[in-house]
């Protein structure tokens, strides 16, 4: 008696295990075909150049757009576009009468470990960097605008977080290192500038 009692039982947990509902396990996005990444946040910006007698740094904020090809399941290949503008920009801590903008366009490649969203990010291209001086307001004159051009790299880590099978938020941790060679200004040039960029952003992915 008391083994069918226990067999009854166990019949009985079963078929109530089997009508109870299971919690819904959130997949990640898939990895395949086309995706598109557009990020926003903050960075932070160190300047040196050659002939600088000091590094200077400043902050804005920063926009990144991607746009690739999933190579693999854990493989993406793709194309970035970031960007950082600083509305008080100087190559001397005392001057922030610049405005400062730096882009990189670099092919990148963002490398899954695992089956979770972390992922590794690389890549080079080239950079851009347009310094914008405004005229005196004792005796106005049109801006003056220098720009620089040169190779541009690119690493970072980040984390996909699943909405949807299509859809994820992604938060990166990105530095941009560019060097854009000479800036020509109207007191002189400033050699050999390099730029290196921090930032956090938080983008859409959809894929």
């Amino acid at each position: 008696m008391t083994a069918r009692r226990l067999a009854m039982a166990g019949i009985f947990a079963l078929t109530l295990s089997a009508h109870m509902p299971h919690p819904v396990i959130a997949q990640r996005p898939h990895r395949s075909g086309l995706w598109v990444e557009l990020g926003l946040g903050p960075s932070l910006t160190r300047v040196s150049c050659s002939d600088c007698s000091e590094v200077t740094r400043g902050s804005g904020p920063v926009g990144s757009t991607r746009v690739g090809l999933a190579l693999s399941d854990r493989v993406m290949l793709g194309l970035e576009i970031a960007s950082q503008v600083d509305t008080r920009f100087g190559f001397t801590s005392t001057d922030s009468s610049g405005i400062a903008r730096n882009e990189t366009f670099a092919i990148i490649v963002l490398w899954y470990p695992w089956d979770a969203g972390l992922f590794l990010k690389g890549g080079t291209g080239v950079a851009t960097g347009e310094i914008t001086v405004e005229p005196d307001a004792v005796a106005p004159s049109v801006p003056i605008v220098s720009i620089g051009e040169g190779v541009g790299m690119t690493f970072g880590v980040g984390w996909d977080f699943t909405l949807s099978r299509h859809i994820a938020l992604t938060a990166n941790a990105t530095s941009w290192i560019s060097a854009i060679g000479d800036i020509v200004l109207s007191d002189g040039a400033v050699e050999d500038v390099i730029a290196s960029r921090y930032g956090l952003t938080i983008g859409l992915t959809i894929r």
